[in-house]
This record gives structure tokens, sequence and C-alpha cells, in this order.
């Protein structure tokens, strides 16, 4: 889906700095789910995607750190989309 958006002129400069500034932040998040990430994997010896199997199934129980690896790796996954849709936007 597309959308039009119209505004002054003067205020492109405006959007695009408000848009590279948000890119950057959702560029840094990554960074840091990701390392976050790459922890869990090498400290539990499975990847995310073989955690997140196992964890819907049942097979891991219900200790904290589950639901912590699964809240970074859902916020991974929402802030990957987030940065894609950014990075659709043409100014």
């Amino acid at each position: 889906m597309q959308a039009v958006i119209t505004m002054q002129g003067e205020a492109l400069p405006i959007v695009r700095a408000g848009i590279n500034m948000k890119r950057r932040a959702l560029e840094l998040n990554l960074r840091q789910y990701q390392a976050k990430l790459a922890a869990f994997e090498k400290r539990h010896g499975m990847t995310a995607d073989q955690f997140v199997s196992r964890f819907g199934a049942g097979e891991l129980g219900d200790e904290s750190e589950w639901f912590e690896w699964e809240f970074v790796f859902d916020a991974y996954r929402e802030t990957a989309r987030q940065l894609d849709l950014l990075r659709s936007v043409q100014l």
C-alpha cells in the first residue's frame, strides 16, 4: 500500500531528519537485540529459531530466562519490520 503525504517544501528537511534519526535508532536497537540473541544462543547451544520452536511446543518449561529470550526475539523481529518499512519511505 502506498500513501501520499502533502507538506510545505520547507518541511521536507525536517521530515527527512526525523526519519533518519528514527532509522539510526532502529539500527542501533537491532544491533543490540542481535547481540542479546547471540548471547542466548551461545549460552543455551541452540539458535533463536530452534528456541522459538521448542519453547512454543512447551519443551523448555517456564523459567524466566526463556520468557526474556522470547521477548528479545519478538522485539528483534518487530524492530526489523519497522526498519524495513522505514527504508521503503521515499522523499
